[in-house]
C-alpha cells in the first residue's frame, strides 16, 4: 500500500527534479527577453505580442488574435531587426503564432 504524503510544494518537487528549475530558469530569461523586446517594438505592434521562444535562428512570437497577429506580420522585418540589435544574436526568422486564452 502507498503511504500518502499529502500535497507538496512546488519548491519541494523543483530541489529534487532539476529539469524544473532549469525549465524555471528559460522562462524567467524570455520574460526578461521579452520586456526588453516590448521596449525596442514599434508603437504600431507594441503590446499585441509575446516573445514565446528562441529555437535556433527563429524567435517564436505569440499573439491573442488573428487580426494581431496580422499586424505584427506585418512589422516582421522591423521586429527582426530590433531582435538583432537588442539581443545581439543571429535570430534570421520571425514564427508568429496565435494563443486563444481561454
Amino acid at each position: 500500500m502507498r503511504k500518502n504524503k499529502g500535497l507538496q510544494s512546488v519548491n519541494a518537487h523543483v530541489e529534487q527534479d532539476s529539469s524544473f528549475s532549469s525549465i524555471i530558469e528559460r522562462a524567467h530569461k524570455l520574460r526578461q527577453l521579452d520586456a526588453k523586446l516590448q521596449r525596442s517594438l514599434p508603437p504600431q505592434v507594441k503590446g499585441t505580442c509575446r516573445l514565446a521562444n528562441l529555437r535556433g535562428d527563429t524567435a517564436v512570437l505569440t499573439c491573442q488574435s488573428q487580426l494581431e497577429a496580422s499586424k505584427v506580420r506585418m512589422y516582421s522585418r522591423t521586429i527582426l531587426q530590433a531582435i538583432q540589435q537588442e539581443f545581439k544574436t543571429s535570430i534570421k526568422k520571425i514564427k508568429v503564432k496565435v494563443v486563444l486564452e481561454s
